[in-house]
């Protein structure tokens, strides 16, 4: 299941890289945890296929649906922790849109995956497609690299 400190350790971590954003778009936030941690500084919109949030929370706008990288996003950040296919989708969006990003990935899913062997592989052209971006590791058990530019 991974560190249950993850979501608050991954949100600390976007504001420090963040401080002068407003409002966030998280992407494929099962139970919400990421949101409610990041909707103490921002607005946040969520969307996730499918949702698991037990509280509606304020500062918090839920959308259900699958995240594309052809999607508008008005949020001045785009997220993710461990949001499985729509990795690549947020990585691809924020070059799009010019929008600041971070994410941290957990298994080889999405279209860019095809043909993708191994876990630094996949780091590797994540990066490639966010280019220039750095990486890090997150103090957490489990998958811990995030991926930001």
């Amino acid at each position: 299941m991974g560190d249950s400190r993850r979501h608050e350790v991954f949100g600390r971590f976007v504001f420090r890289q963040f401080p002068r954003a407003k409002s966030a778009l998280v992407v494929a936030d099962g139970k919400g945890e990421l949101a409610a941690y990041l909707a103490k500084r921002y607005r946040v919109r969520v969307v996730e296929a499918k949702p698991r949030q037990a509280v509606l929370r304020k500062r918090v706008n839920y959308t259900r649906g699958w995240f594309s990288q052809y999607d508008d996003v008005p949020e001045d950040i785009i997220v993710g922790m461990h949001p499985d296919e729509a990795t690549s989708e947020i990585v691809r969006a924020a070059v799009r849109l010019h929008k600041r990003w971070a994410v941290v990935p957990c298994c080889l899913k999405g279209i860019d995956a095809h043909g993708v062997h191994g876990f630094q592989a996949w780091v590797k052209k994540l990066m490639a497609i966010g280019w220039p971006c750095r990486q890090t590791r997150l103090k957490i058990s489990g998958k811990n690299v995030v991926i930001w530019g």
